[in-house]
């Protein structure tokens, strides 16, 4: 039987916890449910997820229709869209069969690559590989979730870029049944013959916006902050996000813009953060100046969540006094800090 394999590449860096990858998580149950009410699917489409942050893995390897089950989505350091493609490749290669003289192979693969950042690693050369190699060989669809991805780097890969312009959950509703709706598409294609390019679903432009022109994939990706604490009982990673609030500040004689950002959320996460972290040292730093809002540990309850040690690790506490830094594991005596200091931020 020739199969259509389709991958979901999916962003699960520190700026897309929350909100965004809750939606996801529940986004492929909807999905599931829907191609599996569809024949022409059901006997056609193989499905795969990968997760990459700072590095990538396959969290759902490809299988029928049948025998998926949506993985729970794991959290990481970093975006690293160059490494996400490389491990794309390989899976490719692995899985995918190709078309021999004993046998024909799998259609070509439906990937869709879902992102709301700026890749932080180099991915110059995973993209020309991509381009040389196995562009004919695949249906690649980029997704940028929210105004800051960069679509400009995503237009470097793939000519099919959209954007979800917001990130409600109604947005995601209708973006994975969009998505949905376009394997459907693809498998009754196939049912009708090799379709000659991709059949993608009629774009919902309450939703989406497919990406014409340079002009309109560029955006500066300094809408929020995330900053990684790590908890002191528990010796596992927090996230507390910062969402940007500007505001102007003027009298007659001058008149100033600031940046601030207010605390939105803490998120918990588990073990595997570290699996798919980026490891390089991270030099992005921001001010506790422009950071408002301080939240407690969601691991172990402590009412500080921003304590800070002199290596640069964030971790939480229960007040002033003796503490052991989970980063280095160094004896600190705290007390309130003497004025602001530089933290580090996420890679995004």
């Amino acid at each position: 039987m020739r199969r259509l394999p389709v991958f979901l590449v999916i962003d699960v860096s520190e700026s897309m916890a929350g909100e965004n990858l809750r939606s996801l998580q529940e986004g492929m149950e909807r999905l599931i449910k829907t191609l599996r009410s569809d024949p022409y699917a059901l006997e056609t489409t193989f499905l795969s997820v990968i997760a990459f942050a700072g590095r990538a893995k396959t969290v759902a390897p490809l299988v029928e229709l049948v025998a998926f089950y949506p993985p729970r989505l794991p959290l990481g350091s970093g975006t690293s869209i160059g490494a996400a493609l490389e491990h794309l490749m390989r899976e490719i290669d692995q899985n995918v069969k190709r078309t021999t003289v004993q046998q024909k192979g799998d259609f070509k693969p439906l990937v869709f690559l879902m992102t709301d950042g700026k890749s932080t690693d180099d991915m110059g050369a995973a993209v020309a590989r991509w381009k040389r190699d196995y562009a004919s060989r695949a249906n690649l669809v980029a997704i940028g979730i929210g105004q800051f991805a960069a679509l400009e780097e995503l237009s470097g890969i793939t000519p099919d870029v959209l954007r979800i312009e917001s990130a409600t959950e109604q947005d995601f509703k209708k973006f994975i049944d969009w998505i949905s709706a376009s394997v459907r598409s693809q498998s009754r294609s196939i049912g009708l013959g090799e379709p000659t390019k991709v059949n993608l679903a009629k774009i919902d432009d309450s939703v989406m916006t497919k990406i014409e022109s340079i002009a309109q994939a560029t955006a500066v990706d300094e809408d929020f902050v995330v900053i990684t604490g790590k908890c002191q009982t528990t010796r596992l990673h927090y996230l507390m996000k910062y969402e940007r609030m500007k505001h102007a500040m003027a009298t007659r004689d001058f008149h100033v813009d600031a940046t601030a950002y207010n605390l939105v959320g803490v998120y918990a996460a588990e073990k595997d953060f570290e699996d798919l972290s980026d490891t390089r040292a991270n030099a992005r730093t921001i001010n506790t100046e422009a950071l408002i809002g301080s939240p407690g540990c969601p691991h172990c309850g402590a009412p500080y969540g921003f304590a800070a040690c002199v290596c640069g690790q964030i971790f939480c506490t229960k007040g002033d006094g003796k503490a052991i830094c989970p980063g280095c594991q160094r004896e600190l005596t705290l007390s309130p800090a003497d004025g602001n200091f530089d933290v580090s931020r996420s890679r995004g």
